[in-house]
C-alpha cells in the first residue's frame, strides 16, 4: 500500500512539474543503442573490455571510455569535481549506489527513449524520467539517500521564489538595461517604447543593422532577405530588447550570453499572420534560428547540407514560423489585436502601450494560480517524507 501511494505521489509531482514548466525539447529519432550528447560520452556505443569495477557490466557495449569508468569511482574526480563527502564521510554502502548511478549515466546505451535536449554549457542532452526499478531505490541505503534529497527538496519548495516582479521589468540578458526607463531618442522601429524601455539608444540603432554587434546575426544567410520581411525581424528584435511588458513569460536559462529568456509569449494572431505573409517568399535554411548555425566566419551561415528554400517550405503555416523560429519564444494566440489578451509586436505609441494591460492580466492570472498550485506539491512531499521515515 505504501509503495502504491508513493507511486501516485511521484506521478503527481511529475505532472505538476510538467505543468509548471512547458517542455520545448525535441524528441530524438534514434532511440536504441545510442549515447547522449554530453560531457564525457562517446559519440557511439561500442565494446570497452577494461571498464573499471562497477562500470564493467557495460563492457560489451558502452558509451563510456575506460578512463571515464575509472574516474567514476574516484572522490572529486575530473568528471564533474563532485564531492560525495560534502557533509562528512559518506558511508561506503551509500557511495556504492552513487558510483553505480554514475556508471549507468556515463555508460548505458539504453537510455534513448528518455533523452531530451537541454541548453547547458556542459551537455546538449540529458535523460528525464527514466523508470528506475523500485528494488534499486527502496533498499535502506537508498531510503537514507532519498530522505536527504527530499529534505533538500522540501526546503527548496518552501524557500524558493520564482520571479515575483512580473510587471515593468527587464530581462537579465545580454543588452538589456537593469530597469526600464525613458529613452527619448530610440531609433525608428524601436521608438514606440521610448517612454519606458529596457533598451538603450545604441541597442535600438544596432537592431536595425545587418550583422550588428548585438548578436552578429545575418538575415541574408540565403541571399538578400526582402525588405518587407526584414521589417518584421527588426520589430521582433525591438520587442525583445525594449519591452518591459514580458515579465509573465520570463524564464531562467543557463546560457553564456543571458540568464533569462521569454517563453510562449501569446503573440497576437494578426502580427503572426502578416509576418508570415511578408516573409513566405524570402529564403532560409533552418526552422530553429536559435541554434545549429555555422559561426566560423564570425556570423551565422547555413550549416553543411542545409538547403535554402522559401520560408513557406520550412514554415508552412504562420504558427510554424512564430512558434518555432526562436525556440518557442512566441506562441500564436487565438486573440487579436486590441483584445487585451495578446502581445502586440506593433502599436501606435500615441494610443499608449497596449501590452501593459496584457502583462497585467497574465500576471494576475499567474499569481492566483500559484496559490492553488503550491499546496499539492508541498502536501505530496510531506506524505513521501512520512513514508520514508516509517
Amino acid at each position: 500500500m505504501a509503495w502504491r501511494m508513493t507511486q501516485l505521489l511521484l506521478l503527481a509531482l511529475v505532472a505538476a512539474a510538467r505543468g509548471a514548466q512547458p517542455r520545448i525539447s525535441q524528441a530524438r529519432t534514434d532511440r536504441l543503442n545510442v549515447c547522449m550528447d554530453a560531457k564525457h560520452h562517446k559519440t557511439k556505443p561500442g565494446p570497452e573490455d577494461k571498464l573499471h569495477d562497477q562500470c564493467s557490466p557495460w563492457k560489451k557495449n558502452a558509451c563510456c571510455s575506460v578512463n571515464t569508468s575509472q574516474e567514476a569511482h574516484k572522490d572529486i574526480s575530473y568528471l564533474y569535481r563532485f564531492n560525495w563527502d560534502h557533509c562528512g564521510k559518506m558511508k561506503p554502502a551509500c557511495k556504492r549506489h552513487f558510483i553505480q548511478d554514475t556508471c549507468l549515466y556515463e555508460c548505458s546505451p539504453n537510455l534513448g527513449p528518455w533523452i531530451q535536449e537541454v541548453n547547458q554549457s556542459w551537455r546538449k542532452e540529458r535523460f528525464l524520467n527514466v523508470p528506475l526499478c523500485k528494488e534499486d531505490w527502496t533498499s535502506m541505503a537508498w531510503k537514507t539517500t532519498w530522505l536527504l534529497f527530499l529534505l533538500v527538496g522540501v526546503a527548496a519548495v518552501w524557500t524558493a521564489r520564482p520571479r515575483t516582479e512580473l510587471l515593468n521589468v527587464c530581462m537579465n540578458a545580454k543588452h538589456h538595461k537593469e530597469k526600464p526607463g525613458p529613452e527619448d531618442k530610440l531609433h525608428e522601429q524601436c521608438s514606440p517604447w521610448k517612454k519606458n524601455a529596457c533598451c538603450s539608444v545604441n541597442t535600438s540603432q544596432e537592431a536595425h543593422k545587418d550583422i550588428s554587434y548585438l548578436y552578429r546575426f545575418n538575415w541574408d544567410h540565403c541571399g538578400k532577405m526582402k525588405p518587407a520581411c526584414k521589417h518584421h525581424f527588426i520589430q521582433d528584435t525591438c520587442l525583445y530588447e525594449c519591452s518591459p511588458n514580458l515579465g509573465p513569460w520570463i524564464q531562467e536559462v543557463n546560457q553564456s550570453w543571458r540568464k533569462e529568456r521569454f517563453l510562449n509569449v501569446p503573440l497576437c494572431k494578426e502580427d503572426c499572420q502578416i509576418w508570415w505573409e511578408d516573409c513566405r517568399t524570402s529564403y532560409t535554411c533552418k526552422t530553429n534560428w536559435h541554434k545549429g548555425w555555422n559561426w566560423t566566419s564570425g556570423y551565422n551561415q547555413c550549416p553543411v547540407r542545409a538547403a535554402c528554400h522559401r520560408f513557406d517550405f520550412y514554415f508552412p503555416t504562420p504558427a510554424a514560423l512564430c512558434n518555432e523560429i526562436w525556440s518557442h519564444s512566441y506562441k500564436v494566440s487565438n486573440y487579436g489585436r486590441g483584445s487585451g489578451r495578446c502581445i502586440q509586436m506593433w502599436f501606435d505609441p500615441a494610443q499608449g502601450n497596449p501590452n501593459e494591460e496584457v502583462a497585467r492580466f497574465y500576471a494576475e492570472t499567474m499569481s492566483g494560480a500559484g496559490l492553488h498550485e503550491a499546496w499539492p506539491l508541498r502536501f505530496g512531499l510531506v506524505l513521501m517524507l512520512l513514508w520514508l521515515l516509517n
